[in-house]
């Protein structure tokens, strides 16, 4: 392990080195025009042979088809790394726009494969997945076929995925670019300019209660008259989801989201119901954090407002934090993690052009994932290095095992070990702050944060429901509707603890996971939960739990989240799990009550 660099404040010059990916813009192109024709010649010798394939053509076949998605991994990830540094970047613009093109190209060549795979009789199929030729992509096999009662014939295919751009992508786009283009003017103290929307959001946080208050009130006012614009883009997309399903036999509008998630509906169900039942313990934080500010009572604006940031911390101390954390967890991850900070695949620094947030990509299965940072020495920014450390360590350690088609886990898991090493490093800073003020801090942070992720994302879950129930009866989806529906959720979350104005009602019109993926949220209830019992089952058995869940990161998307969580005894249709998870949750609040 090479010693910590000194960076200065907020990571300056922690930036990251994409040539471990590809050399430079113009070697991305030359390996997408090799990937394309990669794709085509793939097509031309193997379409129409899946039926008469024995389990060696089918391991040949696969082998290929892994190399064109490690290829198609690299170049996508360095156009969109580049573009997350920096938006304004010409070349990786223009890059872009050609990979997306050559998207298009390799996917409809790459198509025939899975539907002949699909339409296989389940008899042969059944003696093609018993091969032990096939073994490492059993469960991606087996997995591409519960779709078999969905998928249509290849033309029918082509044509709805040619149709896209203009039945779907232009409603997403427009979307996009109306609420992109809000520019609401606003002061800040520092004299009145144009905001964005994510930039007025950003005000919640501010320790000053009138600027919260005047931000959100200045974001409804912009919003309101996009409303009926914004409503008819989310209308058209839900009729045509509504209609595409029932083309492909689709019982209902979250059954789609279920299969990509390898989830049983009843599951989900089970988690939903059990989340709801313990509202009331976001309500009684809410409470008490109005007592806290000398509030009479805690409106919407508040619920993310500064009590006390705590001390700061540099990113080198942080890095320590995590490290030290981890190694005591196993060597192993720590290695892992070590590896994102030595190879520069952390680019950690804000700065003008790059996007907010943070995120760790893939990338691709015989490539190393990249980390993405904004980090400005504040105890939370550690807890998000832990996290996007946990996606990278699972990312990286899947990869080593499994191929390049069952490398990646349903978006159900993969926020299990994010979250999960993110509640090592808690865990590790409850037992060693010293500074009583960080650690109230640290713990009201990861409570708000765990509220966020499991009961609001749970509430959208159930507008959408909603939503699609409405439209399903042939009521369009107005903006008064959507108003209702939206206010209607949101009380049942916030109870009395929380003021709700009416601008308030307006809060489903900007946020993206409605657009374009829909019934997305719930998954993140899912794996924050699920990480929470897996923690709590660490504590329970220590060092013998550190193989097993070595093991589960190794398996990547080799297995499904039943088969993986079932390791640990978790049943995902018992409400029990969930309400061990909620049981973690309180832990946390009873904590935080106490400081």
């Amino acid at each position: 392990m090479s010693a910590i660099a000194p960076t200065g404040p907020r990571a300056a010059g922690v930036h990251w080195d994409l040539s471990s990916i590809v050399a430079d813009a113009p070697s991305a192109r030359s390996l997408l025009d090799e990937t394309v024709l990669a794709a085509e010649d793939f097509a031309e010798r193997y379409r129409g042979q899946v039926p008469s394939m024995d389990g060696e053509a089918l391991n040949r076949a696969l082998a290929e088809l892994a190399d064109i998605s490690n290829a198609i991994g690299r170049v996508g990830s360095y156009v969109g790394l580049r573009r997350s540094v920096d938006v304004n970047d010409d070349e990786a613009r223009d890059l872009e726009a050609v990979v997306e093109q050559g998207g298009v190209r390799i996917g409809n060549a790459l198509r025939f494969f899975e539907l002949e795979w699909i339409a296989l009789d389940d008899d042969v199929a059944a003696r093609l997945l018993e091969t032990p030729q096939v073994e490492r992509d059993r469960h991606y096999l087996r997995s591409l076929r519960r779709y078999r009662p969905h998928t249509l014939a290849e033309p029918e295919e082509r044509m709805l995925a040619e149709r896209a751009p203009s039945a779907v992508s232009a409603w997403q786009n427009l979307f996009e670019q109306t609420v992109a283009n809000v520019q609401a003017p606003f002061d800040d103290g520092s004299g009145e300019r144009s905001h964005t929307v994510d930039e007025l959001l950003a005000y919640v946080h501010d320790p000053r209660r009138e600027l919260r208050i005047g931000a959100l009130q200045t974001l409804y006012g912009a919003l309101e008259p996009l409303t009926p614009v914004l409503a008819h883009c989310y209308d058209s997309l839900v009729s045509d989801r509504l209609v595409i399903d029932r083309l492909r036999g689709y019982e209902g509008p979250m059954d789609a989201r279920h299969l990509d998630n390898e989830l049983d509906p009843a599951a989900v169900e089970a988690m939903m119901t059990a989340i709801e039942r313990r509202y009331g313990l976001a309500q009684r934080w809410f409470t008490r954090k109005a007592e806290l500010l000398g509030l009479p009572k805690l409106h919407v604006a508040d619920q993310y407002a500064p009590l006390d940031q705590g001390r700061t911390v540099p990113y080198e101390e942080s890095r320590r934090t995590v490290e030290d954390a981890f190694r005591d967890f196993s060597p192993r991850i720590a290695d892992v993690s070590g590896a994102f900070f030595v190879e520069r695949r952390i680019d950690a620094e804000p700065r003008p052009g790059k996007r907010g947030g943070a995120f760790c990509a893939s990338v691709a299965q015989d490539a190393e994932p990249f980390i993405m940072l904004n980090y400005t020495d504040r105890l939370r920014d550690v807890m998000t290095m832990a996290h996007e450390l946990g996606h990278g360590m699972h990312f990286a350690l899947a990869a080593d095992r499994q191929t390049a088609l069952s490398s990646h886990a349903p978006l159900a898991l993969c926020e299990v070990p994010s979250t999960f090493a993110e509640l090592i490093v808690f865990d590790r800073l409850l037992e060693t702050e010293a500074d009583a003020r960080s650690r109230a801090a640290l713990v009201r942070g990861e409570l708000e944060s765990s509220f966020a992720t499991v009961f609001r994302q749970t509430m959208m879950a159930r507008y959408e429901q909603d939503a699609y129930a409405l439209r399903a009866g042939n009521q369009t989806l107005t903006p008064d509707r959507l108003s209702d529906l939206w206010i209607t959720r949101n009380r049942q979350y916030y109870g009395d603890s929380v003021e709700l104005p009416e601008g308030y009602r307006l809060g489903w019109s900007y946020i993206p996971h409605f657009i374009n993926t829909r019934f997305y949220t719930y998954a993140y209830a899912f794996a924050h939960l699920a990480s929470l019992v897996l923690f709590a089952e660490y504590r329970e058995r220590g060092a013998a739990f550190v193989d097993p869940y070595m093991e589960f990161l190794s398996t990547g998307g080799a297995a499904s989240p039943a088969e993986q969580l079932g390791v640990f005894g978790v049943d995902l249709t018992d409400p029990a799990t969930w309400d061990r998870g909620l049981d973690e949750m309180e832990r946390m609040l009873e904590i935080a009550l106490a400081d």
